[in-house]
């Protein structure tokens, strides 16, 4: 059994454990956050991932429930004009006939959930906090990683293991590690973004909503369950306009203002959601987040002998379409079918890197055009 370490307890890090957990492989996660807080908006995950998901065991209640996951079961996605006309719908999950259904959700509720069955089947033992990667050492048949405590930077003893996978997000430093720094390009739009409570539900009440023109384009969807149980919405929004460049590094969770994207936001008046305009929706909103949207060249290839990467570490993807969480969970699908077949054909963990960056290197690299 090979001592695999996956690097980042996120989405596509927890996903990743639980399948090469269930292909056979001895699994260790090693997270920096110093403790798991409840960070981030709403995400929709397609129904093909939620199928690998319920292939790993763990139960489609755990993210629907109010007491839980709190996901929606998502029915349609609908398209309207700036003036608020009509354009089209498309169903989507089991009402597009698909076996499992589509999730709207808020990130850090998917995410607990996910968390929570890596600690039920791995043990609490190994998904280790505050552990910040810092370097690595490769070597014919093993792996050197170099830790730091988060909170305080002493140095950590190092792990050595068979197998290492870097899911440690956008700004990975497993692949900055692996190949050096590659400065992203601004895309010259942002995004903002936003939750709100509003006492009546759209549509069905799980429908997502898109409106926009050229320049921009208004998003949201319902992301509790049990608030639309009760009639009410747990509305994520996003508005993305054209910007010139922030400057400095890149961020995603700076604070902004509503005077910021009032203008813009009245430019898509004509539109009702929940009986309220994108303004309205915004005006409710406490905290409002901007992100730049910054892009990267796709890798040519995830095989670095016994080390490979996972999710945006791999194949950072721009905010659209469902795709983040979707792509990093069918990463990880691919991540546990590479290893068991690799170890039922003797060819190790370079046989399993190798059929894994086969399989998804160029596929995600496609998905982001």
């Amino acid at each position: 059994m090979a001592k695999t370490v996956v690097v980042g307890g996120g989405i596509g890090g927890c996903a990743a454990a639980l399948a090469l957990h269930r292909a056979g492989a001895d699994v260790i996660i090693y997270e920096a956050a110093p403790e798991l807080k409840e960070l981030g908006a709403g995400i929709n995950v397609q129904a093909v991932a939620v199928s690998v998901l319920t292939d790993l065991g763990i139960p489609l209640e755990k993210f629907h429930a109010p007491s839980e996951g709190d996901a929606i079961f998502t029915s349609a996605v609908e398209y309207f004009t700036a003036e608020g006309f009509f354009i089209s719908s498309e169903k989507v999950g089991l009402a597009a006939g698909a076996s499992q259904p589509q999730l709207s959700a808020h990130r850090a509720k998917f995410h607990s959930t996910l968390l929570a069955e890596c600690l039920r089947v791995l043990g609490q033992e190994k998904v280790i906090l505050n552990s910040r990667f810092t370097q690595l050492e490769s070597f014919e048949d093993h792996v050197i990683l170099h830790f730091e405590k988060t909170t305080t930077k002493d140095p950590m003893p190092p792990v050595r293991c068979d197998f290492a996978v870097g899911a440690d997000g956008l700004k990975s430093r497993v692949c900055r590690a692996l190949l050096g720094d590659g400065a992203p390009r601004y895309t010259g739009r942002m995004i903002y973004r936003g939750l709100c409570e509003v006492e009546a539900i759209h549509a069905d009440g799980c429908t997502v909503s898109l409106c926009g023109h050229e320049n921009g384009n208004f998003i949201c969807y319902p992301i509790s369950e049990g608030m639309r149980e009760k009639g009410q919405f747990l509305c994520n929004w996003g508005l993305c306009v054209l910007r010139t460049h922030p400057g400095g590094e890149e961020k995603w969770t700076s604070e902004a203002t509503l005077e910021e994207i009032r203008e813009e936001l009245e430019e898509f008046g004509g539109n009702r959601f929940a009986g309220l305009t994108p303004l309205q929706l915004a005006e409710r909103t406490e905290k409002i987040i901007g992100w730049s949207l910054f892009d990267r060249d796709p890798l040519e290839s995830f095989d670095f002998g016994s080390v490979t990467l996972l999710g945006d570490a791999a194949h950072p993807l721009l905010p659209y379409g469902s795709q983040g969480a979707t792509q990093a969970i069918m990463d990880a699908e691919a991540l546990g079918v590479s290893y068991q077949n690799a170890m039922a054909k003797g060819t190790g963990i370079r046989g399993c890197v190798k059929e894994y960056s086969d399989l998804r290197c160029e596929v995600t690299g496609k998905e982001r055009t």
